[in-house]
């Protein structure tokens, strides 16, 4: 028999401490899936760079849940050097929060343009064409669909065997659960490294933020806009004016492991701004949009 990828079975009560008492529990998981996710992208310098992160979604019956993988995991495990330096990455790639209504057909999504939260709400219905190419990936099985979504064409490849609709960020709808999934262009790819069963509360806290409501094109566009000109990768907060309210002070990635110039001061790459409880770098690598439209 294959052997299949290191599951994690931890079955048990929901561990209680995980949330706050004004957070509102929607659902409880059946198991939580981990994806690595990779840009490749080019430096403000335009040297080819790939940016790689985590995100985790969480299945419920009835509703998903996906987030950055260590700012739900450090919920649950509390915070150490190495997952606040994650969770950092996460905030700067300003990885959105996205709450999915299974029975609904509904996604409510989460998500930053420094300086202001922002919840859109989207009715996608994905359209997948289910080829005959199997293949294994990360020790599961897998049958081949594509669809198109947002201006790009995507392959994802889903095992029949996991019992479940769900997949990495929007994705979803396919008769398994989805393991991989790429973009045509080679700049995207979501794979999954983890399944992990075990129950835990699928809340909705997000929703207790101060969040503008905007429309999804409207969103997009705005985004877009804003993280592809020019003057992003080194100016990332360049079209907004800094005022003495939104001075929080700065956070280092690593204080104790963070590289020092010759005479002894951090570099500003490894320095980020927290304004309205958004976090800005210094200085980031050239953006790259999932939608395009």
């Amino acid at each position: 028999m294959m052997k299949k990828l290191f599951i994690i079975i931890l079955f048990g009560m929901i561990y209680s401490g995980i949330h706050a008492k004004d957070e509102t529990p929607v659902d409880s998981t059946m198991f939580t899936v981990g994806y690595h996710f990779r840009v490749n992208t080019k430096t403000a310098d335009g040297e080819p760079v790939t940016d790689s992160l985590q995100t985790v979604v969480l299945v419920g019956q009835h509703f998903t849940k996906t987030m950055g993988y260590h700012s739900f995991w450090t919920k649950i495990n509390g915070e150490t050097q190495e997952t606040f330096d994650a969770m950092s990455a996460e905030e700067k790639a300003h990885v959105p929060t996205i709450l999915r209504d299974i029975g609904g057909k509904k996604m409510t999504v989460y998500e930053d343009i420094p300086v202001q939260h922002y919840v859109y709400e989207e009715n996608e219905d994905l359209k997948w064409t289910v080829l005959e190419d199997t293949m294994t990936v990360s020790g599961f099985l897998c049958n081949k669909a594509q669809t198109i979504y947002a201006g790009r064409k995507w392959t994802a490849w889903f095992a029949e065997e996991v019992a479940s609709t769900a997949g990495p960020w929007k994705f979803h709808g396919l008769p398994g659960l989805i393991v991989k999934c790429e973009d045509e262009g080679g700049i995207f790819t979501f794979e999954l490294f983890e399944l992990v069963k075990r129950v835990f509360p699928i809340t909705m806290e997000e929703a207790k933020r101060p969040n503008q409501k905007i429309k999804r094109e409207k969103f997009i566009e705005r985004r877009n806009k804003l993280f592809l000109n020019p003057r992003y990768p080194t100016e990332p907060l360049y079209y907004h004016t800094i005022s003495d309210a939104d001075e929080q002070g700065w956070t280092l990635w690593s204080l104790e492991k963070t590289p020092r110039n010759p005479d002894g001061s951090i570099p500003l790459r490894y320095l980020t701004r927290i304004i309205n409880g958004v976090a800005i770098p210094f200085k980031c690598n050239q953006y790259q949009p999932l939608e395009l439209e």
